[in-house]
């Protein structure tokens, strides 16, 4: 019967403990967000996502939250073949139409992130800074490998 009330004399300290360690923290006006949102709604109103590979270059616009708005690649534009897929003249002309939805949606700021290492990231950069959308800031989110798998053997011919 005695621990019985100790247990209940403890609950109620820590009730109060909490109760005063939420006052706390609401009266200090920290509030948790979201990093990667908080940071971007300050400058800059669209990301710029482009995936370039060794076949193709695909340029998709979201908004903050990251909901696609426009999707666009260079073989959907009618460039046939590798080749084709992988030249400037093709990542300029899927740029030229992901820029002009952009700016038909109001957008003059944008956050890019490059994928992949082909030629196109170099193309990418140039032409967007001839366009009236200005670079807010780069992220580049390409894979790279830290010691992880074993790389295949070399081929010898």
């Amino acid at each position: 019967m005695f621990k019985l009330k100790e247990f209940y004399q403890y609950k109620r300290e820590l009730k109060k403990d909490n109760a005063n360690l939420q006052d706390k923290l609401l009266s200090c006006k920290f509030q948790p967000t979201n990093q990667k949102n908080s940071v971007l709604a300050k400058s800059c109103q669209a990301i710029l996502y482009v995936k370039s590979s060794k076949n193709n270059t695909i340029v998709s616009l979201t908004n903050l939250k990251g909901r696609v708005q426009f999707i666009k690649s260079c073989g959907s534009l009618g460039f046939q073949g590798k080749k084709k897929r992988t030249t400037k003249f093709a990542v300029k002309s899927t740029l030229c139409f992901i820029i002009k939805k952009a700016q038909e949606q109001g957008h003059q700021k944008v956050f890019l992130h490059l994928n992949g290492f082909a030629r196109a990231r170099s193309a990418v950069l140039h032409y967007l800074n001839k366009n009236n959308l200005e670079i807010e800031g780069i992220r580049d989110l390409t894979p790279n490998p830290h010691n992880g798998c074993r790389p295949k053997k070399v081929r010898r011919v």
